[in-house]
């Protein structure tokens, strides 16, 4: 439900029109996120500033720019490779990226449609392939395949919350899947090295049969030094199922549970609005009202 794109700044400051497009259609709420080139976050948001800069703006919009460019390096910025110190132009830098992490298409000033290079003026006629993306899609209720919905999403994360009220580390219908994105996790491009679960006491569930459910049934199914942390919330508090990161958040609209049953109901995945991916973020780092302390793990 993510693609990425190496992003020409060439080609989205040449004109006003270009530059706002630019901070709409990439963003990691709308489906695209964008290659540094270069690698390094710093290196990637100066290179942008300096592009804007020569656009001549007035102060007040350049800046509002540079802020934009934050919020973008924050959200929806991948992490990229080491370039070869004799690829010099921009074009020949993210092409190597291209052959070398399999990114979506070249957004650049021409257009070279077979080597998958598109000039950003000419999008409307056109555009790459599957360039709109879905904001919800279908799923078979099976580990890897609600693992395989967000899986970009998850190669991004530093850290990845996950919210079910429903969860039980002892049953192969939540362990499964929560143990599939662990590995997508842990063998993303930052890699992830932490998850946080919440959770919540009903349906018979005590504190006790989680512990043990994390202790003896997933512990020994996470990679080496992979935290989980999970928190137990009131139930009150808890009703739909998400997977939240710093960049993006999804809702889970039938569970993130496994239903292998004939005629199981296939899970909606629906990629939220950055204003609702914050409110359910900043609400479930609120420790305050978790009870009790956290239970953690550590893969060995």
């Amino acid at each position: 439900m993510i693609r990425e794109y190496a992003v020409d700044p060439d080609a989205y400051t040449r004109n006003l029109d270009a530059l706002q497009r630019f901070f709409t259609d990439f963003r990691a709420e709308k489906g695209r996120v964008v290659t540094a080139i270069p690698n390094l976050e710093r290196n990637w948001v100066r290179a942008q500033q300096n592009c804007i800069r020569a656009m001549q703006l007035p102060p007040v919009q350049r800046k509002k720019c540079f802020d934009k460019i934050s919020e973008l390096a924050a959200s929806s910025l991948m992490p990229g490779i080491q370039i070869p110190t004799n690829l010099n132009l921009w074009i020949e830098q993210a092409r190597h990226v291209k052959g070398e992490l399999g990114t979506e298409a070249i957004i650049t000033c021409t257009t070279d449609e077979l080597n998958g290079e598109f000039d950003y003026a000419e999008l409307m006629f056109n555009e790459p392939q599957n360039w709109n993306i879905d904001q919800t899609i279908s799923v078979a209720r099976n580990a890897q395949s609600l693992a395989d919905a967000i899986s970009m999403s998850l190669s991004l994360a530093e850290v990845a919350m996950f919210i079910d009220p429903y969860f039980h580390p002892s049953d192969d219908r939540y362990r499964l899947p929560f143990i599939e994105f662990v590995n997508r996790l842990s063998s993303g491009r930052r890699p992830c090295r932490r998850a946080l679960v919440y959770t919540a006491i009903q349906d018979g569930k005590t504190r006790a049969d989680l512990q043990r459910g994390l202790t003896e049934h997933v512990r020994p199914l996470l990679p080496a030094g992979f935290e989980v942390e999970l928190s137990i919330w009131p139930s009150n508090l808890m009703h739909d199922r998400f997977v939240l990161t710093k960049q993006v958040g999804y809702s889970f609209g039938h569970g993130l549970n496994e239903a292998n049953y004939q005629g199981a109901i296939e899970v909606n995945v629906h990629r939220l609005a950055e204003t609702a991916r914050h409110t359910e973020y900043r609400k479930f780092s609120n420790t305050a009202i978790r009870q009790g302390e956290p239970i953690v793990i550590v893969g060995m």
